[in-house]
């Protein structure tokens, strides 16, 4: 019973906020400074970001305190909510008392006809306080031991609809740091944000919008996953993945911004990609810092960080054609391919599987072969097909399951040189020069694919963006995927 009637507080609270701006428009129409008797005349009364005081001898009905603080010595008729603020209560209440995150102190000629909830913060009650229903208090303990520094943020940024108060030094700190990761970002993967500034600067409208559809098919994307069970895996890399793209795609624009003002004012120096970035950050925190416009500054530029991601992603991916080649022996193609395959009537390589241009790895020889480099959806796609195989397996293995992808990896790029995934869809994986990938080069390439998922899955990534087509692990083995001829059998 207790529960639901908190919870039924709770319920009208959020009621009585999202309401509440009008109500307190209307009852504020004459001037604050006025005396609290002309102002307040058995009203509900919904304060938010200010402090409410009800004098003796004043009365109110519902009284709703979000990130003030609340005295009371007068009489209120229903119920009197405070979320993130002191109550001072000397006076009577004839409902119930709800305090959310924040201090109460019962006087000695504090009355409740009803029940008093206190969820989290202190409480004080004198001996000579009446409780007429009790008290119900619930104490965060030391899960929350202090949330100071959030009750600043929120009274003095969020319900001034702005994402950086000038006045909170954490969020500031933190502002800061956030500052640092966009510099690294530009500074240890340049062609990356540049891509996503490209983005920017070509299809700034389509940005946008890109972002917003990201936004939103991300949740259904997630819930058919779980939904059908085997997806469950694959949504965690979804997650870091638009992590990681709203962390480039903000490099990104505040580097765009800066440079625009470069090309303005006409200085080349500020149009330096550290430092236009440096200079587009410092505006954008300045709009931040604005009430409703910095809330609207900052949710605009996380659309256009995650659209502008998206779009450089999917051109880099676009571009993946023509792909490089790699000079690879025949019979690491498959061991049966020069008996498989018919050569042509010179007894040279048949057309199908020699492309008109040689690649860069090595001259062509009667014995070689120039495949196409695989790029990043289609070894996306057979590592999917993967993962599938082994979430059969997570019921009966447990965490156990990383260890088996380890070695089932290993073990069929040292047999085979590609993976289930890979026969499906006709990829192999071959060592730079063209040799076969042996037992060493497999465990080191997939221990050091555990490398590349630790920083957001960006190893992986990188494929699409690389011009070698090489993700991080390729890069620490030497190691490449190329694409097999349809027709030749990889088993």
């Amino acid at each position: 019973m207790k529960n639901s009637l908190i919870t039924g507080k709770l319920a009208v609270l959020l009621l009585c906020t999202a309401l509440g701006a009008p109500q307190l428009l209307a009852q504020l129409e004459d001037p604050l400074d006025k005396p609290a008797a002309e102002r307040i005349n058995r009203q509900d009364i919904v304060m938010v970001g200010q402090d409410f005081v009800l004098k003796a001898n004043e009365y109110a009905r519902d009284v709703v305190v979000v990130g003030g603080n609340a005295q009371i010595e007068g009489e209120i008729e229903r119920d009197l909510v405070v979320v993130a603020g002191a109550a001072t209560i000397n006076g009577k209440i004839n409902g119930d008392l709800v305090v959310v995150m924040g201090s109460a102190n019962l006087g000695p000629r504090a009355e409740l006809d009803q029940e008093a909830f206190f969820i989290g913060g202190s409480v004080k009650v004198d001996p000579k306080a009446k409780l007429n229903r009790g008290q119900v208090e619930v104490s965060l303990g030391s899960l929350l031991p202090d949330l100071t520094w959030l009750k600043d943020w929120f009274v003095k940024g969020i319900l001034y609809a702005r994402p950086l108060p000038p006045q909170v030094k954490w969020a500031w700190i933190a502002a800061g740091l956030a500052l640092i990761l966009y510099l690294l970002l530009a500074v240890l993967f340049p062609r990356p944000v540049q891509s996503c500034v490209e983005a920017l600067e070509q299809r700034p409208a389509s940005s946008f919008f890109v972002g917003i559809l990201g936004f939103v098919l991300f949740g259904p994307v997630c819930l058919l996953l779980a939904i059908t069970g085997i997806g469950l895996l694959v949504i965690p890399i979804l997650f870091c993945a638009l992590i990681a793209a709203v962390l480039f795609g903000k490099a990104a624009v505040y580097q765009y911004l800066g440079q625009q003002v470069g090309r303005q004012i006409n200085m080349a120096v500020i149009q330096q990609p550290i430092i236009a970035l440096l200079l587009g950050a410092a505006v954008f925190y300045l709009f931040y810092m604005i009430p409703v416009l910095g809330f609207v500054v900052w949710g605009a530029g996380i659309l256009l960080a995650l659209g502008a991601a998206l779009l450089a992603i999917s051109g880099s991916f676009v571009r993946e054609t023509p792909n490089p080649v790699a000079a690879v022996p025949m019979a690491v193609v498959a061991p049966g391919i020069l008996s498989g395959i018919p050569l042509s009537s010179d007894g040279g390589i048949p057309p199908a599987i020699a492309p008109a241009e040689p690649g860069p790895l090595a001259p062509p020889t009667g014995d070689m072969v120039y495949l196409a480099r695989a790029g990043f959806w289609i070894r996306f796609w057979a590592m999917c097909l993967d993962q599938i195989l082994f979430c059969f397996l997570w019921p009966l293995t447990g965490p156990l399951n990383i260890v088996l992808l380890v070695a089932y990896y290993v073990a069929m790029w040292t047999w085979k040189g590609t993976s289930i995934g890979g026969i499906v869809l006709g990829l192999k994986v071959v060592r730079t020069d063209g040799s076969p990938v042996n037992f060493a080069v497999a465990l080191v390439r997939s221990l050091s694919s555990i490398f590349s998922t630790l920083v957001l899955f960006l190893g992986f990534f990188w494929a699409g963006w690389d011009s070698e087509k090489q993700s991080w692990h390729d890069k620490i083995a030497g190691t490449i995927v190329v694409k097999v001829p349809k027709g030749v059998s990889l088993i």
